[in-house]
């Protein structure tokens, strides 16, 4: 008797699996370009922005037992004088750490800067992957890993790269939230995540609050704007919960809950105008103008208020000029241009090309050829805070870096869709 000839069985190949290597490579590759500058770095090169030096002297300070005390060095007006809620606490707590705990502030801040980007580059491939399938989330960590600003900026001190990853982390939290939404399962879980990443956020740099206005607007024009309603609702209850302890803190060190005492002056800053002077134009003053004279006797929260009536004023004596400034921070975050202290350093004048523009023109064709699905909007809201911080706020063009994520998600699912029909990727 003949048996018949046994067939060699193979294992089903994996469609997805070389797109997944590939978003593998990449993360590993991202991760090696973020590492070694950090490692090769010293400490005074990594201090070169002009806002490390309150965030060391905070940290100094919380590591020598001496409380979240900051003393004003660098402007005249307000030499020498202490304050105890001009920064959020958390990035100073994690530079402390790193002396209290590792012993080595330098190279533990900047290789958990360095981690906290890896993952930043990774939670975009997966929102890539939600939007439009495996390969624009190869698309999506390639724009991410190659990044010359984000490679450099996770080698400084500063916070932008860990504000970055939170706020990659509220827009995942959004994505999962939209997705879930229409597949009609639970999603409350998801809205509390994104509250949680959201104070997070806030914890490091206290602009990122601007994010909430934006998502009332998306939640309340959506289609779904009842659950989305109340996923945004209980995403803000959560972020006032974990806020509450910083608030209660400050109540008590400086006599307000306010979350930082220095908004008044960054507000003023944002006017442009100098003592005596009718205005200068867009670029030429920030928040290193000179300030006003301090009346007698005030505390902190007294100075902060004072700045900002005097921003009310200003801005309402020329709305006009104030406008053309506040139009003129946003075109600086937004340029392709070096911000402030990185002129002199490794990046050179095209950076700012290489690293805005393919993500910038790759997630516009996202958002025009994926404009029905609801989370290429809520994508939006990340940088549609960021240029709503720096319209009424004085701020850094750096900031830029932080709100790059959600676009190269974006970016890799207009790739996709630009050559050819993209997978729905996992839309539960």
């Amino acid at each position: 008797m003949v048996l018949p000839e046994q067939r060699e069985v193979r294992p089903k190949e994996d469609p997805n699996g070389p797109a997944r290597l590939l978003v593998v490579a990449l993360v590993s590759l991202g991760l090696l370009a973020r590492v070694a500058p950090g490692l090769m770095m010293t400490p005074a090169l990594a201090a070169r922005l002009p806002s490390a030096a309150a965030y060391l002297d905070l940290a100094r300070s919380l590591a020598d037992g001496e409380g979240f005390v900051l003393t004003e060095k660098a402007d005249a007006a307000t030499e020498g004088r202490s304050y105890r809620a001009r920064r959020m606490p958390a990035y100073p707590l994690l530079v402390a750490a790193g002396k209290t705990v590792v012993g080595a502030p330098a190279r533990a801040t900047l290789i958990a800067q360095a981690l906290g980007a890896t993952v930043s580059v990774v939670l975009a491939a997966w929102m890539a992957h939600r939007l439009a399938g495996p390969w624009a989330a190869v698309v999506a960590a390639g724009l991410l890993a190659f990044d010359p600003y984000q490679a450099v900026l996770a080698s400084l001190f500063a916070p932008v790269t860990l504000t970055g990853l939170a706020l990659t982390a509220v827009a995942a939290a959004g994505v999962a939230y939209v997705g879930a939404v229409r597949a009609g399962r639970r999603a409350w879980p998801w809205a509390a995540a994104g509250g949680l990443a959201l104070a997070a956020a806030v914890y490091l740099e206290v602009w990122t609050l601007a994010l909430v206005p934006p998502a009332l607007v998306a939640a309340a024009v959506s289609r779904r704007r009842r659950r989305l309603l109340v996923g945004w609702a209980l995403g803000a209850a959560v972020l006032g919960a974990a806020l509450v302890p910083w608030l209660v803190r400050n109540a008590e060190q400086v006599g307000a809950p306010v979350l930082s005492t220095n908004v008044g002056r960054r507000l003023w800053a944002g006017t442009g105008l100098r003592p005596g002077e009718a205005g200068l134009r867009p670029g030429e003053a920030g928040p290193g103008a000179e300030a006003p004279p301090l009346p007698e006797g005030l505390d902190e929260v007294g100075e902060g208020v004072f700045y900002l009536e005097s921003a009310a004023k200003r801005i309402a004596s020329a709305p006009g000029r104030w406008l053309g400034l506040a139009l003129g921070r946003v075109g600086r975050l937004w340029s392709p241009a070096l911000p402030e202290g990185l002129e002199d350093g490794p990046l050179g004048p095209a950076a700012g090309y290489t690293s805005l523009l393919p993500t910038g023109l790759l997630a516009v064709a996202g958002v025009w050829l994926l404009r029905r699905r609801g989370e290429v909007w809520w994508l939006l809201l990340v940088p549609a805070a960021a240029t709503l911080a720096h319209l009424v706020l004085a701020g850094w063009a750096g900031d830029r870096a932080a709100v790059m994520p959600p676009l190269a998600a974006l970016g890799g699912a207009g790739l996709a869709a630009l050559l050819g029909r993209p997978e729905g990727g996992n839309r539960s």
